[in-house]
C-alpha cells in the first residue's frame, strides 16, 4: 500500500511493517495492533502537515529565507487517513491512495521546504520591502514599505497566508479592548491575516523603508505602502494568492 500527497510518495505499508502490527495467537488468529497503526498514522500526519511549520526557501533573488506560522499549507486529515489505512489493510489492498487533507497548498515537496508555487507575495520585514513574483517566478512588482511597530502588540503577522480579499476603498477601524482608537479610510485594502492585517496605501507616511517602523512611524500591524505602489499591487494581486511574511 503506497500513500501519496500531490503525486509524491510519503508512506508505504509493506509486509515488513505489517509484521510489526499483526500478532498471531495460539489458535493462529491474526490480530491487528491498532495502537501501533495509530502511532504510525500520527507520525505521518506530523511529518506531512505543513500549516504553521517552519519552512526554508530560496527567493528568486537568491536570498535564503525562513518562515513559520500562518494558516496556509497542507493539513492531513488524520482520522480519515486512519480509517482508509485500516480498511486497506483489512482488505489486503495493493494500491496507491491519496492522503486525505483538510487543506492543501499549491505544491508538496518535503517537510521544511517551500510548499507554494512560483507566484507569491514576499514581505521581507527585515528589509522593509515587498515583492510580487508571477507564475514564472519573475519579479513583477516591488516597493519599500513600513510595517507594524515591533513592540509585541503591533507587530506585523509572520507566516504563510492566502490573500483573503481585495477592497477599494475600505474603512479600517482599530480597537484596544472595547475602545475605538482609530478609523481610517484607505484606497486599496489587501488583507492576508483575517481582515485585520493586510497591505494598504498610507498617504500619511512621508517616507517608506529603512528603520521607520522602529522610529515611531510603525503601523498597528499592517504593511503600509505608497499610494501609487498600492494601486499597482492592487491591480496585479489576486484573491487566493500566497503571501509570505517573514523576518
Amino acid at each position: 500500500l503506497q500513500l501519496d500527497m500531490d503525486g509524491i510518495e510519503v508512506g508505504q505499508i509493506n509486509a515488513d511493517l505489517l509484521s510489526q502490527w499483526i500478532t498471531i495467537d495460539e489458535n493462529l488468529q491474526a490480530t491487528l495492533d491498532t495502537e501501533k497503526l495509530t502511532e504510525w498514522v500520527n507520525k505521518l500526519v506530523e511529518d506531512c502537515s505543513t500549516v504553521g511549520t517552519q519552512r526554508t526557501y530560496k527567493r528568486p533573488d537568491g536570498k535564503e529565507c525562513t518562515v513559520d506560522g500562518g494558516i496556509y499549507g497542507w493539513e492531513v486529515d488524520g482520522e480519515a487517513l486512519q480509517t482508509m489505512v485500516r480498511e486497506a489493510v483489512d482488505n489486503g489492498a495493493v494500491e496507491t491512495i491519496a492522503v486525505p487533507t483538510l487543506s492543501e497548498g499549491d505544491a508538496y515537496t518535503a517537510p521544511g521546504e517551500q510548499d507554494w508555487g512560483k507566484r507569491y507575495l514576499d514581505i521581507d520585514l527585515t528589509e522593509q520591502y515587498v515583492r510580487l513574483y508571477d507564475d514564472e517566478g519573475k519579479l513583477v512588482w516591488e516597493s519599500d514599505c513600513v510595517s507594524g511597530e515591533p513592540d509585541g502588540e503591533h507587530d506585523t503577522s509572520t507566516g504563510v497566508f492566502w490573500l483573503n480579499r481585495k477592497a477599494s476603498p475600505s474603512k479600517l477601524i482599530g480597537y484596544e479592548g472595547d475602545k475605538r482608537i482609530y478609523e481610517t479610510e484607505v484606497r486599496y485594502w489587501m488583507p492576508f491575516d483575517g481582515n485585520a492585517i493586510g497591505l494598504h496605501d498610507a498617504d500619511w507616511q512621508s517616507e517608506f523603508g529603512g528603520e521607520r517602523f522602529k522610529e515611531g512611524f510603525g503601523s498597528h500591524g499592517c504593511v503600509n505602502l505608497p499610494v501609487d505602489k498600492a494601486k499597482e499591487l492592487y491591480d496585479l494581486i489576486e484573491e487566493g494568492d500566497v503571501v509570505v511574511s517573514h523576518w
